[in-house]
């Protein structure tokens, strides 16, 4: 483990390029970062290096059966983890991500994976810059409340992790609200940030009906109004 874990404060919405290549390397090295996201702050490591994976599990002294989710940096990425995507998950991904919402598919091994795109500039230029997924657990020890600013992270994790970018509280405060697609009908399995009524929505796929009485002005305003 780390003997000191080092803070760095960053700009939230420029992140300085420095100091994302810095983290980034961290990330290759197989190192921990905590990192803000628009929901809480997450852990970060590198989704296809199985030692840093193992540690995050140490850290967060959480049980090896429950998988971490990997965070992405598009939306091209459903088609990468997952062997069959759902016509409601590129619904749902095209509505919500970036944002805060997780979907689980099933993963190219008959397993399940958890997806997600997070909403903040500076995990998602860490992405591109390690070009790299992220294994992204809320930063916090398993069973704890998620840490919603770097202080909370460094009360935590202080000597365990190798870096904390600090960006100042998260904007939402929330984990994220996590969808099982595994299987039809789809399943709620944590509702937080992204309330459920704006998943139904999308699922339901809502229509409205225009009935026009034959001036075609009218379909023209029908038109306008549907748009609007």
């Amino acid at each position: 483990m780390s003997k000191v874990t080092e803070v760095i404060k960053i700009d939230p919405f420029n992140p300085e390029a420095g100091i994302i290549e810095k983290a980034a390397g961290f990330i290759r090295q197989g190192k921990l970062v905590a990192v803000p996201t628009e929901t809480v702050y997450g852990l970060a490591a590198d989704f296809s290096n199985p030692r840093a994976v193992k540690r995050l599990y140490e850290v967060k002294q959480r049980q090896e059966d429950k998988p971490f989710t990997a965070a992405v940096s598009d939306k091209e990425s459903l088609e990468r983890f997952s062997r069959e995507v759902s016509i409601l998950a590129y619904k749902l991904a095209d509505k919500f991500w970036p944002g805060p919402l997780t979907l689980v598919l099933k993963s190219a091994d008959n397993k399940t994976i958890g997806l997600r795109m997070p909403d903040h500039p500076v995990v998602l230029r860490l992405m591109d810059s390690a070009m790299a997924d992220l294994a992204l657990p809320s930063a916090n020890i398993s069973g704890e409340a998620p840490a919603r600013s770097a202080q909370e992270v460094l009360r935590s994790f202080s000597g365990k992790i190798d870096l904390i970018l600090d960006a100042g509280n998260t904007r939402l405060g929330l984990e994220s609200t996590v969808v099982d697609l595994t299987e039809a009908p789809f399943k709620i399995l944590r509702e937080a940030a992204l309330k459920k009524e704006a998943i139904e929505n999308i699922a339901a796929g809502k229509r409205v009906l225009f009935v026009c009485t034959g001036n075609s002005c009218r379909s023209v305003m029908a038109q306008g109004l549907l748009q609007k």
